[in-house]
């Protein structure tokens, strides 16, 4: 009897989530979300057999539970909900940001319930982790095990901290009386500097804010990076060292798992 995964928030991660695992496993899915049309949409379409927007129901019926909301709400809805989870079902997260979450679960997770974490502190289970990660597998996914507090410091580095890098690009680009002028001008490599710029701000404010000492750990070897790029451009030796920096990024860059092949850059 295949085992049934409970979708905690249906919107673009949550809803990928459950398609995929519509499309590639056996699991039987069901989901929810805040809205009653989000659930007779996803229903509708065959992503999940049920939704509802009450989450009581969705842990009775689910084996695996998977918050899939921003990282704060994530962690103020489990603290809501953790006397409903019932011994050998399993809480995972698929936040950006885990920290706080990994703290609401410590505080109220009932006993016998199975968190899937690398931290010392969790309520840990190999073997659960293993399932997820084949599930992960199953969906083409690249597995990698971290701690969960280095997990955080990791995203803020690659994701979070170039993400406020991008808003502060298109504001000091197109933010004064000039920018509009500027916006017209730029091509390809501005858009893909400052893709990211254009997510949803109540979400990213979330996931930024809580993690903001890892953000902020980021954003001061930034500064020291820039620092480094203007003594570097104040040099007299014809752009020698400039062009050794860039090419030095450039290696760094080509290291990407989807440019060499490790994952495939849709």
């Amino acid at each position: 009897m295949s085992k049934t995964v409970g979708i905690i928030g249906l919107g673009l991660l949550g809803g990928s989530l459950a398609k995929a695992l519509k499309a590639y496993t056996d699991y039987e899915v069901v989901g929810y979300a805040r809205r009653q049309e989000v659930c007779d949409a996803a229903i509708q379409d065959g992503v999940v057999k049920a939704a509802w927007t009450e989450v009581e129901p969705l842990i009775k019926h689910s084996d695996i539970v998977v918050f899939s909301l921003p990282p704060d709400t994530n962690a103020r809805l489990f603290t809501e909900t953790a006397h409903l989870f019932r011994p050998g079902q399993v809480v995972t997260d698929v936040s950006s940001a885990k920290e706080n979450f990994a703290h609401a679960v410590y505080d109220s997770i009932p006993k016998g319930t199975i968190f899937v974490s690398v931290h010392p502190m969790a309520v840990y289970s190999e073997e659960v982790a293993q399932e997820l990660a084949d599930m992960g597998r199953a969906l083409g996914s690249r597995i990698e095990f971290v701690d969960i507090y280095a997990h955080d410091a990791y995203l803020a580095m690659v994701s979070h901290m170039p993400h406020l890098l991008a808003s502060i690009l298109t504001q000091v680009s197109g933010g004064d009386e000039l920018g509009e002028l500027r916006m017209k001008l730029s091509a390809g490599g501005f858009r893909d500097c400052t893709r990211v710029a254009g997510g949803l701000p109540s979400m990213w404010r979330e996931i930024i804010y809580g993690n903001r000492r890892n953000v902020i750990e980021g954003l001061t070897q930034v500064e020291a990076e820039i620092q480094r790029v203007k003594e570097i451009l104040l040099q007299e030796d014809d752009g020698q060292e400039l062009e050794i920096y860039l090419e030095r990024s450039r290696e760094i860059r080509g290291k990407l798992p989807y440019l060499t092949g490790q994952i495939k850059d849709n």
